[in-house]
């Protein structure tokens, strides 16, 4: 994409209806642009809060081109966006996040070819067509894998954890959608994460490495600054950076890791859009990275990303929000943040927290004292713990 400005008054568009979507409209309206959304759910918070919004899903072309021309740009808000409907957008107007990384994340043997080609560590893998590759390819995996799709769309309901060779059976029918890979699960001690801004001329800001728990692969708590060897953070910058020289992408995305026991460094996922775990940085650094993935967007230079105080943020669910409001009154250190869903089941996430405090251990001892979290949700166990 040919290097442009957009200043105060110019029309973004924004592609999804996640709360991350939420969080760049509100972000770029701050900073003076006109925002178009353009999602299925009327009534979600981005369509709600931005300018002019557009209804439709990916399969509705003229509202899609009628969309992308109305805007300057368009930037999309997960890594769940439809690449077919990037290209199609791409036609009208710029997208600076391309589709390139978006389209490599989204299929894992493409994934893994392109960590292969960085000669990062990754999980042993071996793509599966049928279940005698199955067979064949456990033995030199070994115990606990699991077999995926190789399509990340298609994983729910369609994933196999296999602990022992009596599992395999289990995989017959699951292989009759498609190609799988099959991967060890790694047995891992610590999570982290870095999010990376890259600019239009491919420069880059890196901020502080973010250290956290997941739950059933998602975010759950996060926060800064990480407690992290500094020959382990040298690994991580360098490794995330590598990534930024080699994508063709504008904005921030982020790069996701394990750390074992035995201080291997695993790479566990890239996703091209701002990420939950940087949701911290509202709270806890110099600038967030929805304005810094905006200010990349825009043409603006990157602002130096720097720790101010240090924080944790730490989802919370429907099920959880007659405790959110005993918090509400007595907590002046918690910074509320609730997403608007209008359809939500008690397990589903409805809006984190963010914590500040003198210390990291400091925030997370209060957490555990509340005894919110105590019993949900569950971690899942960290050697069954699967990379994307």
């Amino acid at each position: 994409m040919a290097n442009t400005v957009l200043y105060p008054g110019d029309t973004i568009g924004v592609i999804g209806s996640s709360a991350n979507a939420a969080m760049l409209v509100t972000t770029a309206r701050k900073m003076g642009l006109k925002v178009g959304a353009y999602g299925s759910d009327e009534t979600s918070e981005a369509l709600q809060l931005a300018d002019f919004k557009a209804v439709g899903d990916g399969r509705d072309k003229a509202k899609l081109q009628h969309f992308a021309e109305s805007c300057a740009a368009v930037v999309y808000d997960s890594a769940h966006v439809s690449t077919d409907v990037v290209k199609f957008l791409a036609q009208y107007t710029k997208i600076p996040q391309g589709s390139d990384l978006l389209e490599m994340m989204q299929d894992r043997l493409l994934e893994r070819a392109f960590f292969e080609q960085l000669n990062v560590n990754i999980a042993p893998y071996a793509t599966i067509i049928d279940l005698d590759d199955v067979y064949q390819s456990v033995n030199s995996i070994g115990y606990p894998c699991v077999l995926k799709p190789i399509q990340k769309e298609w994983s729910k309901g369609r994933e196999l954890v296999i602990r022992t060779q009596t599992d395999i059976a289990k995989a017959a029918g699951l292989l009759d959608w498609g190609t799988y890979i099959l991967e060890s699960q790694i047995a891992y001690d610590r999570e982290y994460s870095i999010v990376v801004a890259r600019d239009q001329e491919g420069n880059q800001q890196l901020f502080p490495i973010t250290e956290g728990e997941s739950a059933d692969d998602q975010p759950f708590k996060t926060w800064v600054p990480a407690n992290v060897d500094p020959a382990v953070a040298s690994e991580l910058r360098r490794i995330a950076s590598e990534v930024g020289q080699h994508v063709n992408y504008v904005g921030a995305f982020e790069v996701g890791f394990y750390l074992t026991k035995n201080g291997s460094i695993y790479v566990k996922k890239i996703v091209p859009a701002p990420s939950e775990n940087g949701y911290v940085f509202a709270d806890a650094a110099s600038v967030d990275e929805f304005e810094e993935h905006l200010r990349a967007i825009c043409g603006l230079p990157l602002a130096v990303p720097a720790i101010l105080t240090p924080a944790v943020t730490i989802t919370f669910t429907k099920a959880q929000l007659p405790a959110m409001r005993t918090q509400w009154q007595i907590k002046p250190n918690w910074h509320f943040n609730f997403y608007h869903l209008r359809h939500a089941d008690d397990d589903t996430v409805v809006g984190h927290v963010a914590i500040q405090g003198q210390s990291v251990k400091t925030i997370l001892d209060q957490l555990d004292d509340t005894g919110i979290w105590t019993d949900g949700p569950v971690l899942p166990d960290k050697s069954d713990q699967e990379t994307d």
